[in-house]
């Protein structure tokens, strides 16, 4: 076989094998998206049923915070609002700009100015991934910018 006939198949196979890890790591990132889209799915419903129930909403707040049910529940609509934009976020159907328009949306209102003083340091703490602190970054940003100088805590 001519030399120039083996590295003309040399060629081949590299760029087979080269587009065929290309779509495996394609496939890998399409299916991670979807697993954190339906693990989204499931924590929607779960603060759904906890913002609903006076009783979740006692087993689940605070052990030093036992709020008003009518404030926790708004809370915890708060926090379906933000798990929302994170997992419009990490699976790409949110941008920085989309997402920093959607978190100044956001914080300018009290229950979301509220939620991010309570939560942010947490969602912080249990970032995962860059994609995660970028998130948060972005949130804690607007909520800086929108809220009272005398309430943004160190």
């Amino acid at each position: 076989m001519p030399t120039t006939s083996k590295t003309a198949h040399v060629v081949l196979a590299a760029t087979t094998l080269g587009i065929g890890v290309v779509q495996i790591l394609q496939a890998e990132r399409y299916y991670r998206r979807r697993l954190a889209l339906h693990a989204a799915e499931m924590h929607q419903a779960l603060l759904a049923e906890i913002a609903s129930d006076e009783e979740l909403q006692a087993a689940w707040a605070a052990p030093d915070e036992q709020p008003l049910a009518s404030d926790y529940a708004l809370l915890v609509h708060c926090n379906r609002q933000v798990s929302l934009l994170s997992a419009k976020f990490r699976a790409g159907l949110l941008d920085r700009r989309t997402l920093r328009v959607q978190a100044q949306w956001l914080m300018r209102r009290e229950i979301g100015r509220t939620y991010w003083r309570q939560s942010g340091a947490f969602r912080e703490t249990e970032a995962r991934d860059r994609t995660d602190r970028v998130f948060n970054a972005i949130l804690d940003d607007e909520y800086t910018a929108a809220a009272e100088p005398d309430t943004v805590t160190a």
